[in-house]
């Protein structure tokens, strides 16, 4: 008997409808199941990270439980998921989702403070049957620590376990998905490589960026100011495209394009995910998230 690698035999709709539903159950409400886990993840699934990845069902349990006795009030939602991929062939999903709690509880950065959190992150992941096989987060656990009131090199102390290669194949990406991605794609380039006043070019006049959960950038000056901090980060700095599909929109509406993208120069090696709505040739909106506690820079120097 074949391999079941779409999601309808399961029970669910499509890609989103199994990624958001097991989302919740694992997560969120009083009959939230970190035990699901064991059902919907492998036992050798790994999941990617900058500062180190987990490995296998059992220790996202163990990871999931924790964060639940840090912040027992965790509620999260999800904000969107841009997914690609049929039942023929298993999915991939880019699911950006924000969640809240108190600190009530002991965490990996020590005793609670009784502090409120709101925290925002974007997983992408391979999906074959019920099962996921790969995934990789993008968040910020500097930005988590300075919210608790403490400083962002607590983030870096933290235990965090060695990363992996990935292991699941999917398709080569050999370049941006149509020409939505492709605006992506050059608004990178373009902020890295392009001439002084081009780095806002792809972006509308009152385009909105957001970095993390607590930094939003209205209209293309402030996105200017963002987007030029990144040439004076490293030398020799080159941004790769690694993962990127759209959904198609409706007439009159935004293209909705998640990537996953890896940027390095001399001593940084940085890895993000962002989702774009591109309208009319321009972005109109962006969320962007990546690990500041990557490259060790809290404290001394800041990403922009």
């Amino acid at each position: 008997m074949a391999e079941e690698l779409g999601v309808r035999p399961f029970g669910f709709a499509d890609a989103p409808d199994y990624i958001e539903k097991i989302t919740y159950a694992i997560w969120n409400g009083p009959d939230r199941d970190p035990g699901l886990i064991a059902r919907y993840y492998g036992a050798g699934t790994p999941i990617h990270m900058d500062a180190g990845d987990l490995r296998g069902a059992d220790a996202v349990i163990a990871n999931t439980e924790a964060r639940l006795t840090a912040f027992p009030d965790f509620h999260g939602h999800i904000d969107d998921t841009i997914w690609t991929g049929d039942e023929e062939t298993g999915y991939r999903t880019s699911m950006r989702w924000t969640w809240t709690g108190t600190n009530t509880g002991p965490s990996v950065f020590g005793p609670a403070t009784g502090r409120s959190v709101t925290f925002t992150a974007i997983a992408n992941c391979v999906i074959r049957g019920e099962v996921i096989v790969e995934e990789w987060l993008a968040a910020d656990p500097v930005d988590l620590a300075r919210q608790l009131g403490l400083p962002g090199q607590e983030a870096l102390r933290s235990d965090q376990p060695p990363p992996a290669d990935a292991t699941t194949p999917r398709p080569l990406v050999s370049g941006a998905c149509g020409d939505a991605g492709q605006v992506v794609a050059n608004s990178w380039k373009t902020r890295l490589d392009g001439p002084s006043g081009s780095e806002v070019d792809d972006y509308a006049q009152d385009a909105v960026v957001s970095v993390g959960p607590r930094r939003t950038l209205r209209g293309r000056a402030a996105i200017a100011g963002w987007a030029n901090g990144w040439r004076g980060l490293a030398t020799g700095l080159t941004w790769s495209l690694v993962d990127q599909y759209s959904r198609p929109p409706r007439a009159g509406e935004a293209e909705r394009v998640a990537t996953q993208w890896t940027l390095t120069g001399s001593g940084l090696r940085l890895s993000g995910i962002s989702h774009h709505h591109v309208l009319d040739g321009e972005i109109v909106a962006e969320w962007t998230q990546y690990d500041t506690h990557a490259v060790g820079m809290a404290g001394s120097c800041s990403l922009p």
